[in-house]
């Protein structure tokens, strides 16, 4: 991604970068102003732009906490495509496979908060929550619903043992398979210094949406 710094279309702080295509400027449209922010990584610098450029609004450490969140929200997909067999959906109508999706969603969440609530109150980090065999536990108890439960078979007795286990796994020598496409990081931006074309292109455009 190529950036644009001190362009002057706004008042310029720590961070303040645009995203400004010639086209965009041969249309008199406005540049976008973002603000770049850096976090490190385990790895590496991550380079990332938000359109929040007053930090009052939204802090380095807020965004930093949104992108290292991010793990969280790819792994629940990975559950609801994978785990909850929710890849395909068995709906032939638009409409009706919203639906399904809807519900499959709203499903799989509430089966997370509950065993999560299970785990809580038992003091068991939430890290160790197995949505597979939380997945499990229900369809065993929806499955012989007419018959009286065990204690120790109750939904909330097989939720608190719905735990991955602390086994340390290494890398598995499938993953080097030459199938797997290895992508590079996307590394720093290119960051240009705007030149006094743009800059006067840029006070025009600001002037013109003034008048």
């Amino acid at each position: 991604m190529k950036l644009l710094k001190k362009l002057g279309f706004v008042r310029e702080s720590n961070g303040i970068v645009y995203v400004w295509t010639d086209k965009a400027a041969r249309k008199q449209q406005p540049p976008l102003v973002f603000r770049l922010v850096v976090v490190q990584s385990t790895r590496h610098p991550v380079y990332l732009i938000t359109s929040v450029t007053n930090q009052s609004r939204l802090s380095e450490k807020q965004i930093a906490d949104l992108y290292r969140a991010r793990w969280g929200v790819e792994v629940f997909f990975r559950h609801l495509k994978q785990t909850f067999g929710r890849r395909k959906l068995r709906s032939h109508a638009a409409a009706n496979a919203q639906v399904e999706l809807q519900w499959s969603l709203v499903g799989l969440w509430s089966i997370g908060l509950y065993a999560s609530h299970e785990l809580v109150s038992q003091s068991i980090p939430l890290e160790r929550l197995s949505i597979a065999q939380s997945l499990r536990a229900f369809r065993r108890i929806a499955s012989d619903y007419l018959h009286p439960q065990q204690k120790k078979d109750r939904l909330h007795h097989l939720l608190r043992k719905a735990l991955l286990d602390e086994y340390q796994r290494q890398d598995k020598s499938s993953r080097d398979y030459p199938r797997k496409k290895q992508e590079r990081p996307a590394g720093k931006p290119k960051i240009n210094k705007a030149t006094p074309e743009q800059i006067q292109t840029a006070q025009n455009i600001k002037q013109s949406k003034k008048g």
